[in-house]
């Protein structure tokens, strides 16, 4: 009986070693949109884009206020937009930039394809022009959508 609490006490601290902490599973969940989205912008001949931290920042924060104030949309909850949040997150000095936002989809391929199934939201993942990007994702049980996603993109 030692024996085997010993082994199930031991397989439980391994299994909660490999699980994931939620900061990294943000990180792979925001990873995947990136890698979903230069796959469509390399078969439309377009450059990958480079992950940026300052439109990271601004993505998160976005995903993060319409999951805590329960909405989607591209005004945030204290009225700003996009091209606000980015310069407050440190991207100045941009030439280009354009912001996808959905809710709802549960993971990164399911809202890659909403996306992309949206002429306006094609047109910003498709253009050429677009050199960064930043990913926000954010999770919240009892709202409407419970997944909220913002895409920011840009050229310096």
């Amino acid at each position: 009986m030692f024996a085997l609490r010993t082994t199930l006490i031991a397989a439980a601290t391994l299994a909660l070693a490999a699980t994931p902490t939620p900061h990294a599973t943000a990180a792979t969940v925001q990873e995947d949109v990136i890698t979903l989205t230069n796959a469509e912008r390399t078969k439309a001949g377009c450059p990958a884009l480079k992950q940026n931290a300052a439109l990271s920042t601004a993505a998160q924060r976005h995903s993060a206020d319409m999951a805590a104030k329960n909405f989607m949309g591209h005004t945030g909850s204290d009225g700003s937009n996009f091209v606000t949040r980015i310069e407050r997150a440190g991207y100045t000095r941009w030439t280009r930039a354009a912001e996808n936002v959905a809710a709802g989809q549960q993971n990164a391929a399911a809202v890659v394809r909403s996306w992309m199934n949206s002429s306006g939201h094609r047109a910003n993942i498709l253009n050429c022009a677009l050199r960064d990007i930043g990913v926000g994702h954010q999770y919240r049980q009892g709202t409407t959508y419970g997944h909220y996603w913002t895409q920011d993109f840009g050229t310096r």
